[in-house]
């Protein structure tokens, strides 16, 4: 049954057993989608404490650009709790798993303390020089790391903007890690021991959106979209 709804068809709100879940238009431009998103009155997300969001993109691509428009436009300044993000589209559900974000149908007894626990921290502003972050688990930058900005990870790092500072992930080990950048452009990269620190405009993925992992001693650079050829530096 529906709970609640903004009054158009392009973004609905349901009432479910964790809270509500908002279900997007498959065809709407991404601009008019966070419009009407952020025209949903705010009493419509009033939830007993210890519920929150399942935002249902159904076979709607999200990419990391509208996945942070979302969250900076709507969730962080409403103070909401996202569970999870749904969407049958394989790309996206790669790219939102690879940067932190829990994809499955929230369970029903843990769903809000088990997200918590393995919840990234996710910073909401581009760093400048000489800012830097440091986190135990995994770090999500909705913006740019400049020239001169660091951030050190115990898990994993994605950068949904131009990453041109120093990076350092793994710190707590390297099993499942990865870098990811929408532009990558660093000065210096460091996965665990593995430190790099030759990169300039010749390279195949200067400016390019890559993911990063280590194995077998050697960093891989991959197409963020999952292309399958990698290319050993």
């Amino acid at each position: 049954m529906q709970q609640e709804s903004s009054g158009r068809a392009s973004v609905q709100l349901k009432g479910t057993n964790f809270g509500l879940r908002v279900i997007f238009s498959e065809d709407l431009d991404d601009d008019v989608l966070i419009e009407e998103f952020k025209a949903v009155p705010e009493q419509a997300y009033a939830l007993p404490v210890g519920r929150g969001l399942v935002l249902d993109f159904r076979s709607r691509p999200c990419s990391g650009e509208l996945a942070g428009r979302i969250l900076s436009g709507v969730i962080w300044p409403r103070g909401l709790d996202v569970l999870a993000w749904i969407t049958s589209d394989a790309e996206s559900r790669a790219r939102l798993a690879q940067a932190g974000f829990k994809i499955g149908e929230p369970g029903h007894a843990h769903a809000h303390e088990n997200l918590a626990d393995a919840g990234p921290l996710i910073v909401n502003n581009s760093l400048r020089s000489g800012q830097r972050k440091e986190y135990s688990g995994d770090v999500v930058l909705v913006g740019h790391l400049n020239n001169g900005a660091e951030i050190f990870a115990g898990g994993s790092v994605s950068v949904l903007g131009k990453l041109k500072g120093l990076v350092h992930a793994g710190r707590g080990g390297t099993e499942g890690i990865y870098v990811m950048a929408a532009s990558f452009e660093p000065q210096q990269l460091r996965v665990g021991d593995k430190l790099c620190n030759q990169f300039d405009t010749s390279m195949r993925w200067w400016k390019k959106p890559v993911i990063i992992t280590l194995e077998d001693d050697n960093l891989f650079f991959r197409n963020w979209k999952a292309e399958p050829k990698s290319e050993m530096l």
